[in-house]
């Protein structure tokens, strides 16, 4: 499972635009960062606080010096907090929770105080 905060680090109306950074592509998706741009896979991602959605099928796009991956329901407000589950290769769940979700306090102290070996600094995020 991966707990990541969501960040506007995309800028206005593209919040969607998730940039998890280098260590989460490697240590999470096991996506080898070195291959071909052009070669990179496409998630399918299921939104499961909307579990009627149709799962989404989003390309890793690099972005000059960072990989993104569209996430139907990351956009504003922040603070967010992305939760994700792999359920095959290539294949997500996910949830995105916000302050006033129950589940948004317990993450937020998660992401607080559970050691990440592979995070040197920025956004908070571990792979449980």
């Amino acid at each position: 499972m991966l707990i990541m905060d969501l960040t506007r680090e995309q800028g206005g109306g593209r919040e969607g635009q998730v940039q998890p950074p280098k260590n989460v592509w490697v240590q999470y998706f096991n996506i080898d960062l070195d291959e071909d741009p052009n070669a990179l896979p496409e998630l399918t991602l299921q939104d499961r606080k909307h579990p009627s959605s149709d799962p989404e099928q989003r390309p890793v796009v690099y972005h000059d010096h960072n990989w993104t991956v569209e996430i139907g329901d990351a956009g504003m407000p922040r603070p967010a907090i992305l939760r994700m589950v792999r359920v095959a290769a290539n294949s997500y769940d996910y949830w995105v929770y916000r302050p006033g979700d129950p589940e948004f306090d317990h993450l937020n102290w998660v992401l607080d105080n559970v050691a990440t070996p592979h995070r040197t600094h920025g956004r908070r995020w571990v792979v449980i």
